[in-house]
C-alpha cells in the first residue's frame, strides 16, 4: 500500500511539473506601461547649408572659358544642385562704363545655368562683392539617415524587455538612400523650361533681328569634375 501511495505521489509531481511548464506557452500580455509608450514617427531629415562659387572674369572678358565651365560642373555636382533647383547671382555694383560688360557676364553665367535646367531666382548687386566676379549662391542639402534598430543602431527594449522597433523607420531609410536629389526631401522643385519655351524665345529674337542659336535645354543633372 505504501508503495502504491509513493507511485501516485511521484506521478502527481511529474504531472504538476509538466503542467507548470505548459504555463510558459501562454501568449505574451502587453502591460499598461508598454502600451502607453508611443512609438515616435520617423520622418526624413535633411540639413540645408549655403554654398557659393565665384566665377572670375579677366579684364574685358564676358564669356565663360572651359575652366569656368568645369568649375560650375564641379560646384553643381558636389552640392547636388540639379535640374529644377534654383540659385541666386551676386555681382559688385558696376562702375562708370561697366554696366554693359557686367550685364554680359551675368547673362553668360545665367544662360549656362538655365541650359542645365537650373533657375536663377534673383540677381543682386552687393557692395562687398568682388569686382569682375559673378558669384553663384546655392543651397547644399545633406540627408541624415535615421537610427533604425538592427541596421545602424542597437535594438532597444521596452518596459517588458521585448525588442522595440520604430514603425516606418526602414521605409524612411530606404527613401533616404535612394533619393537622387536630397533637396526633394525639403521642398519640391519647379519644372525647367520646356522645348516650346526655348523655341518661342528663338522666334522672338529672330523677329527682332537678333537671332542666335538657342542653347538646348537639359533635363538631367550636370556631370563633370570640379576645380
Amino acid at each position: 500500500m505504501a508503495m502504491k501511495s509513493s507511485a501516485l505521489l511521484v506521478t502527481a509531481a511529474v504531472l504538476l511539473v509538466f503542467g507548470l511548464a505548459g504555463c510558459d506557452t501562454v501568449p505574451r500580455q502587453v502591460s499598461y506601461a508598454t502600451w502607453k509608450q508611443p512609438a515616435p514617427r520617423v520622418e526624413p531629415q535633411a540639413t540645408v547649408a549655403p554654398v557659393r562659387l565665384d566665377v572670375h572674369f579677366a579684364p574685358g572678358e564676358a564669356a565663360l572659358n572651359p575652366d569656368d565651365q568645369s568649375a560650375i560642373d564641379g560646384f553643381l555636382v558636389h552640392n547636388q544642385i540639379a535640374t529644377g533647383n534654383s540659385v541666386a547671382l551676386v555681382v559688385a555694383p558696376p562702375g562708370p562704363g561697366e554696366a554693359k560688360i557686367t550685364a554680359s557676364r551675368v547673362s553668360a553665367v545665367q544662360q549656362n545655368l538655365e541650359g542645365r535646367g537650373i533657375m536663377v531666382e534673383s540677381v543682386l548687386a552687393v557692395q562687398s562683392a568682388e569686382p569682375g566676379t559673378v558669384s553663384v549662391l546655392g543651397k547644399a542639402t545633406k540627408v541624415q539617415l535615421p537610427a533604425c534598430a538592427g541596421y545602424n543602431a542597437p535594438i532597444p527594449l521596452d518596459n517588458d524587455y521585448q525588442p522595440a522597433m520604430l514603425p516606418g523607420c526602414y521605409s524612411t531609410l530606404d527613401l533616404d538612400l535612394m533619393v537622387a536629389n536630397p533637396s526633394d526631401l525639403v521642398q519640391g522643385r519647379q519644372l525647367p523650361p520646356g522645348d516650346a519655351e526655348y523655341s518661342a524665345q528663338f522666334v522672338a529674337k529672330y523677329r527682332a533681328g537678333a537671332a542666335t542659336t538657342p542653347a538646348a535645354p537639359s533635363t538631367t543633372s550636370a556631370t563633370g569634375s570640379g576645380s
